[in-house]
């Protein structure tokens, strides 16, 4: 079950839209399943002509609308309009579910809502919303954000990831297709605009490239000094944001070429990186492991340990989370070590993996998979990708996460995205190169295209 919000300004468009044809004529019975004051389906619209979607929309309309109407709040977009107080949410069930009765769906829509703290159970002075149904494996649901009570607007607070839990108890409550879960562990993703000016500039995205090097500067480091160090070492703008006392609370990174029009370079909080790249997300991991290791590690010595521990999981024994974890700090420890072509290749599949984990990154890290990664980083960088070394940790690496996939059968969407990360990591063996698409820009090459 997915559920997707959009907010806008004319619920009368939305409704308009939602009684009709749609846009390939695909709205089948368009109909009233659950409504704000439990009249359900009294607020049907009656027909005024032969077809389906001949409906008389305005009774309902000016119901739904009345208390943005008393509030003085505008009907339509303003000019430099923010986001509209017309929340829209879709709820969509997997191709493979069965098809839900209306009162089924009803019940479903009143979860969703009181769940994500839009329209609350016995709160009868809440906003006024209506949950619509034109096709057997979704419904739509309208609100109007203004509570009846106050006449005043409100925002819900966190109610995407509130929906997406919601959702997953109502999966499982109705034996409905498990869904993949809010990635709310997951990196942040380049924005529209990030994107256009990576690919106009013939680089990858600032942010990807900023948080690649975090990774590898807070895997070789133990405190907030070195981290700030290594991240100097490698060409980047550190800036750190101290208290009164001193004390570090948070940390922006730039990447030198990447700037604003006004020639300032553009930083990003490391939480705007990613949620366990913030900085007392990586004070809570320091402190939880141990000192930074002195001595490194060759990559055999690695391979040999992956391996057994990729064992161990066929054997039924072993953390899963742990070794998930330790995986990709081993893959980012790769990404510092291998030859130039590959490192963002190993640093995406250990992106892709994180975002599959439904658990946020344990403080005290992978166990000896991650003291193994922080050993990696003092070794010497690979001059071959066909070094016997390099190719026998890349193909347990890959062998290891086929094997966390596994324990993640139960989530299909995690299942899958895991095993892709191993296909991404199987490629770059050299006998498999042949199948393989043109390697990826690295950071190097970025800096040097944009200086």
């Amino acid at each position: 079950m997915i559920a997707k919000v959009v907010h806008g300004w004319r619920a009368g468009g939305l409704l308009a839209y939602l009684f009709g044809p749609g846009v390939a004529d695909e709205h089948r019975n368009p109909r009233v399943v659950a409504s704000w004051d439990g009249r359900d389906t009294t607020w049907q619209p009656a027909r005024r002509g032969a077809g389906e979607h001949d409906l008389e929309l305005g009774p309902l309309i000016r119901a739904l609308q009345a208390p943005a109407v008393a509030a003085g709040l505008p009907l339509r977009a303003p000019k430099d309009a923010g986001r509209g107080y017309v929340w829209h949410c879709s709820v969509r069930l997997a191709e493979s579910d069965r098809v839900l009765p209306d009162a089924e769906w009803a019940s479903i829509a009143r979860e969703l809502l009181h769940d994500a703290g839009v329209a609350t159970r016995d709160d009868r002075g809440g906003p006024r919303w209506v949950a619509i149904r034109h096709a057997d494996d979704h419904i739509h649901i309208a609100v109007v954000l203004v509570r009846q009570d106050t006449g005043r607007r409100f925002w819900p607070r966190h109610d995407y990831p509130k929906l997406r839990a919601s959702a997953q108890r109502i999966e499982a409550r109705l034996g409905l297709r498990a869904t993949a879960p809010a990635e709310n562990v997951a990196a942040k993703r380049p924005q529209r605009g990030e994107l256009a000016k990576a690919e106009r500039e013939s680089r990858p995205p600032a942010r990807e490239v900023l948080r690649a090097a975090a990774r590898q500067a807070a895997l070789r480091s133990a405190s907030v000094a070195e981290f700030e160090q290594a991240l100097q070492r490698e060409g980047l703008l550190v800036t750190i944001r101290r208290g009164p006392s001193g004390d570090a609370l948070g940390y922006a990174i730039a990447l030198p070429p990447d700037l604003l029009a006004t020639g300032a370079p553009i930083f990003y909080s490391g939480s705007k990186l990613a949620p366990d790249l913030s900085l007392p997300r990586l004070q809570q991991r320091w402190d939880a492991q141990p000192p930074a290791p002195r001595s490194r590690v060759a990559c055999s010595t690695v391979a040999k340990r992956v391996g057994l521990i990729a064992g161990s999981f066929s054997a039924g024994e072993g953390d899963v989370v742990a070794a998930g974890q330790g995986l990709c700090d081993v893959l980012t420890a790769m990404s510092a070590v291998a030859t130039v072509g590959n490192r963002y290749r190993f640093s995406a599949a250990a992106e892709q993996i994180r975002a599959a984990m439904s658990t946020p990154p344990r403080p005290q890290g992978g166990g000896e998979l991650t003291q193994l990664a922080r050993r990696l980083m003092l070794a010497r960088r690979l001059q071959s990708d066909r070094e016997r070394a390099g190719v026998e940790l890349t193909l347990a690496l890959a062998r290891l996460a086929l094997v966390v996939a596994e324990h993640h059968r139960q989530r299909p969407h995690a299942r899958t995205a895991i095993e892709t990360a191993a296909k991404i990591v199987r490629s770059l063996e050299p006998s498999a190169r042949s199948a393989q698409a043109p390697d990826a820009i690295t950071r190097e090459q970025a800096r040097s295209r944009t200086r």
